[in-house]
């Protein structure tokens, strides 16, 4: 992967290989790599189904094109995991009557269901990882995982 400069200086090898072992940590301790958590509501699902199934949950109004687009995913890539997901009644295809053309991806009532699992044991992750650190450390903590996530 290439490096991208810093506004704020080079990032060392031993800073990004402390974050990258912290990372791979709090995964294991937290149990947040889908594939280790049996019995957690995504334990069947494939890796990469559990993004896909809460990004579709959202508002917007969704198409394989614009999924592909927005996660920078092939096309195919995209289709596949929505095949899976169909045959499993999570997901279901509709094309829009004003276009024929354009088909509108939108969860099934059990995917919805099986989202609200999702995202309640994501907020009780997150719940059990803020326990661990005072107030300032639990915004601080915040703050910089949403600056990082700003695209």
């Amino acid at each position: 992967m290439k490096k991208s400069p810093s506004p704020r200086g080079p990032v060392s090898d031993q800073q990004a290989t402390s974050l990258d072992v912290g990372i791979a940590a709090l995964l294991l301790r937290f149990k947040l790599e889908p594939s280790i958590v049996a019995g957690s509501p995504y334990a069947d699902l494939h890796v990469n189904d559990v993004g896909l199934l809460v990004m579709i949950s959202g508002p917007e109004t969704w198409s394989v094109r614009k999924i592909a687009q927005s996660l920078g995913t092939p096309i195919s890539t995209i289709s596949s995991a929505l095949d899976r997901l169909e045959q499993r009644g999570l997901i279901r295809r509709e094309r829009l009557p004003g276009d024929r053309r354009m088909v509108h991806i939108g969860l099934t009532q059990v995917g919805n269901r099986l989202v609200a699992k999702i995202r309640a044991n994501q907020v009780e992750t997150c719940r059990l990882m803020l326990t661990r650190l005072n107030g300032p450390d639990r915004e601080a903590l915040i703050r910089l995982v949403t600056l990082l996530a700003e695209r």
